[in-house]
Parts: structure tokens; C-alpha cells; sequence
């Protein structure tokens, strides 16, 4: 069975990372901070071992500054 691989990053795209494998951490928050960056009532989010996550600059997005 191959391993699966998650992709994401950040809202505007200037960064970009993947993930394999299982995440060992999976937590619904309802903070204060991520209800207000979100603008939900919740954020989902999960964490993988360092050995299994890496940032791929080669997905990421400049802006155009003026």
C-alpha cells in the first residue's frame, strides 16, 4: 500500500509543504485566535513527524510588492 501525502500551506500560497504518513495528532481548536484567523467556529489541524513533513518551495507563490 503506498503511503499517502498531504499537501497545504498558507491562504495567499507563499507557503507551500507536504506530509506522508499518518498524522500522529489530529485537534479541532476553538480558540479565540484561530476562530479569529479562520473565521469559523473551529480550526481542524494535524501533526506529523518531523522526519515525515518538508516545506516544497517549488509550489510557492510570490507576491508582487509596490
Amino acid at each position: 500500500m503506498a503511503a499517502s501525502i498531504v499537501h497545504g500551506g498558507c491562504l495567499c500560497g507563499a507557503v507551500r509543504y507536504e506530509a506522508t504518513g499518518e498524522p500522529y495528532n489530529i485537534t479541532h481548536c476553538h480558540c479565540a485566535d484561530c476562530r479569529k484567523s479562520s473565521g469559523a467556529p473551529f480550526v481542524t489541524w494535524a501533526s506529523f513527524q518531523r522526519h515525515n513533513f518538508r516545506f516544497t518551495p517549488r509550489y510557492a507563490r510570490t507576491r508582487n510588492k509596490k
